[in-house]
């Protein structure tokens, strides 16, 4: 289950100042001509007005398994959490500390197309375009990087915490205030209940759009079957001992499909995006050793794309297991997919 959605009315101040100066850079963008920069290739970006917890990775995974064997796809993100500066071309063995835990992720899901960071978006883009001529772009979590004009922009909205009832930072957890849903072509509802029922589909539409134009779908988030991070392992049975270890922005889902399917789980949460330390790895593993001695680590695909990457030993390398997640349409999929194509297609017409 989602946590509360709270709202600090203390913060409000804050958030009016925050708010001010976001708008009116917004309006600055709108209205002058020549800041934000174009591609002569359709630019998909995915992201959010919310801080955090709308389920962008797995949207963004989807889409990348839409077209790239249909289009020569690349990924480009900013990278957050890396330690490294600058744009980068991700090799097969860049890990999370070079590129960032979400671009690992990607990088391992999808091998055969290119992903690179840079905190420049538009130099990022035009670096792409001169070293690797992609027929498509999707950027990763970039609805305020006004810079770049992104042919398609999808705007994920989290159903649990709607952007229509939240606040700006620090009050509430919007980046933005809620109008700049205007910018968007499509908005995606993350996180809905598997039984939304149409009827409720239709009116939260209607209360999101801002123009006719705009397409609002709806998503679940479907969890997959477990499998070991290095491959070593078969998945675990359901009587095993499981301690959930995890460093994103809301691991409660994740938590409560894992208490779902096996007896005994405990639990171990760090910030979203944390960097796992030879301490904290201690400190997982002296809390497995007070468990049943077959145990095991269950995390997320962002938190093994972090943990794979470190020097830890076989034994309990061995034991971490991943459990994936990935969206799942509640209705008009096919509408959606077709979206995207065609949009990508449009592009090789002209």
């Amino acid at each position: 289950m989602e946590p509360e959605f709270r709202i600090y009315n203390i913060l409000r101040p804050l958030s009016w100042i925050y708010g001010a100066v976001t708008s009116a850079r917004n309006r600055r963008f709108d209205r002058k001509a020549g800041l934000s920069t174009s591609f002569p290739v359709p630019v998909i970006s995915i992201g959010n007005i919310t801080a955090g917890g709308t389920g962008k990775t797995p949207h963004t995974e989807y889409t990348v398994s839409l077209i790239k064997d249909r289009f020569r796809t690349a990924v480009l993100s900013r990278g957050y959490g890396r330690c490294t500066h600058g744009y980068i071309l991700a090799r097969p063995l860049s890990d999370s500390r070079e590129i960032g835990d979400e671009p690992r992720q990607i990088l391992t899901s999808f091998p055969d197309i290119d992903v690179a960071v840079s905190e420049d978006r538009a130099e990022g883009i035009s670096n792409l375009i001169r070293a690797r001529a992609p027929q498509a772009i999707v950027l990763d979590d970039a609805f305020q990087h006004r810079k770049v004009t992104p042919s398609l922009n999808i705007l994920l909205v989290n159903y649990n915490r709607n952007i229509l009832s939240d606040a700006i930072l620090p009050a509430g957890r919007l980046r933005e205030s809620a109008a700049g849903r205007a910018r968007a072509h499509i908005i995606v509802v993350t996180k809905c209940p598997p039984d939304l029922t149409s009827d409720n589909m239709d009116s939260l539409a209607s209360k999101l759009k801002v123009n006719a134009r705009q397409q609002v779908f709806f998503t679940a988030m479907q969890y997959g079957n477990i499998y070991s991070m290095d491959g070593s392992a078969d998945a675990p049975s359901q009587d095993t001992a499981v301690l959930t270890v995890s460093g994103i922005a809301n691991p409660a889902p994740m938590e409560a499909e894992i208490r779902a399917r096996f007896s005994t789980v405990e639990s171990m949460s760090y910030p979203d995006h944390h960097n796992f330390s030879a301490h904290d790895m201690r400190n997982i593993q002296k809390r497995l050793d007070r468990m049943p001695a077959d145990s095991v680590i269950v995390t997320t695909a962002k938190d093994a794309a972090r943990l794979s990457g470190m020097s830890l030993a076989q034994d309990l390398r061995s034991r971490i297991f991943v459990l994936p997640v990935k969206p799942l349409f509640l209705r008009d999929s096919d509408l959606f997919d077709t979206t995207i194509i065609n949009h990508i297609e449009s592009y090789k017409k002209q």
